[in-house]
């Protein structure tokens, strides 16, 4: 039965994200909700907004975690508020843009739920000091704070073919077991089935891919990631698993605060080797791995899909040793 709550809920989300994504991008294509895949040579339009069939999926794999877990129908409602608030926030950036400074804050809405639910444990271990208790300091300034920081985190390594979904797809899946192993059970359901909904999209958001996912699927692997965390009470987990975005987001913001000049994209040089723009430029986690050795797209990707999957068994060491 133990297995039934795991697997039933992520099948679900797998089978309706697989079925209804190429219609999504048919659907997008027409309707010219479309973006250049600028590190392709010829830079083709593909579809975006790729993060509404994920948040379909899930929703509806979602039904099936309430069924087993009705019992905890409070923390499930604001769960999953959270989700979606997150996701409608992503939506209305993807559809009109939103300035940088309101994608940044906006995040902090969507935790509103889980603040006014009090969320979590309150109680935090933190290495060589051990448990603190931070009572209503927890859910009243941590909660927002770490919903807006990751998921603005998840939204600044991406721009590349797959490397959004899969690396959500791996975080989520080793917070997942994290949970499992801990007797969370709940939150392992919970995000193992975002994980099997990433995995069937990641099919279509592959090299090439043939739909983005957009701030919207951004926005709600981030702020899954960091409900994982808070009501499991593996605050330490997440920030080893989110290591990978906890560099990209400090190297990005020193150089932001530095006043260097944003150029979003590489180039793709005549090779198909990505290359990192010239000059004084913010510098990214990506930019680093391009200019310490030649690599494509795909190559690229695959490397911070090793650093994500590393950071996440080392995380599940982390719950063996404690």
């Amino acid at each position: 039965m133990m297995l039934l709550y795991l697997i039933l809920p992520a099948f679900i989300g797998f089978i309706v994200t697989v079925s209804i994504t190429p219609s999504f991008i048919k659907k997008f294509k027409s309707m010219g909700i479309t973006g250049k895949d600028v590190h392709k040579k010829n830079k083709p339009e593909v579809a975006e907004m790729g993060g509404i069939p994920i948040l379909i999926g899930f929703m509806i794999g979602y039904i099936f975690i309430v069924y087993f877990f009705i019992s905890n129908l409070i923390e499930l409602s604001a769960i999953l508020a959270t989700v979606f608030l997150a996701g409608i926030i992503g939506i209305t950036d993807d559809m009109g843009g939103m300035r940088q400074r309101a994608k940044a804050i906006l995040p902090v809405f969507a935790a509103i739920p889980l603040m006014l639910i009090l969320a979590g444990h309150h109680t935090m271990f933190i290495p060589l000091l051990g448990n603190i208790n931070f009572g209503l300091i927890y859910p009243i300034i941590f909660i927002p704070i770490a919903i807006t920081v990751v998921s603005n985190a998840f939204n600044m390594l991406a721009g590349y073919n797959g490397l959004e979904a899969g690396s959500g797809l791996i975080a989520c899946f080793f917070m997942g077991l994290a949970a499992f192993m801990t007797g969370n059970l709940m939150i392992a359901s919970f995000l193992f089935c975002l994980s099997g909904t990433l995995l069937a999209f990641l099919y279509y958001n592959k090299y090439p891919a043939k739909i983005f996912i957009g701030d919207t699927g951004v926005f709600i692997i981030g702020c899954a990631i960091a409900i994982g965390a808070i009501m499991a009470n593996l605050e330490v987990v997440g920030i080893i698993i989110l290591l990978p975005y906890i560099i990209n987001g400090a190297i990005t913001t020193t150089d932001i605060l530095r006043g260097k000049p944003i150029k979003k994209f590489a180039t793709i040089d005549k090779n198909g080797f990505i290359k990192p723009p010239e000059g004084e430029n913010v510098n990214t986690l990506y930019y680093i791995i391009a200019n310490f050795r030649k690599t494509t797209e795909k190559k690229l990707v695959c490397w911070l899909f090793a650093f994500e999957f590393f950071c996440g068994l080392i995380s599940i060491l982390l719950i063996f040793l404690k």
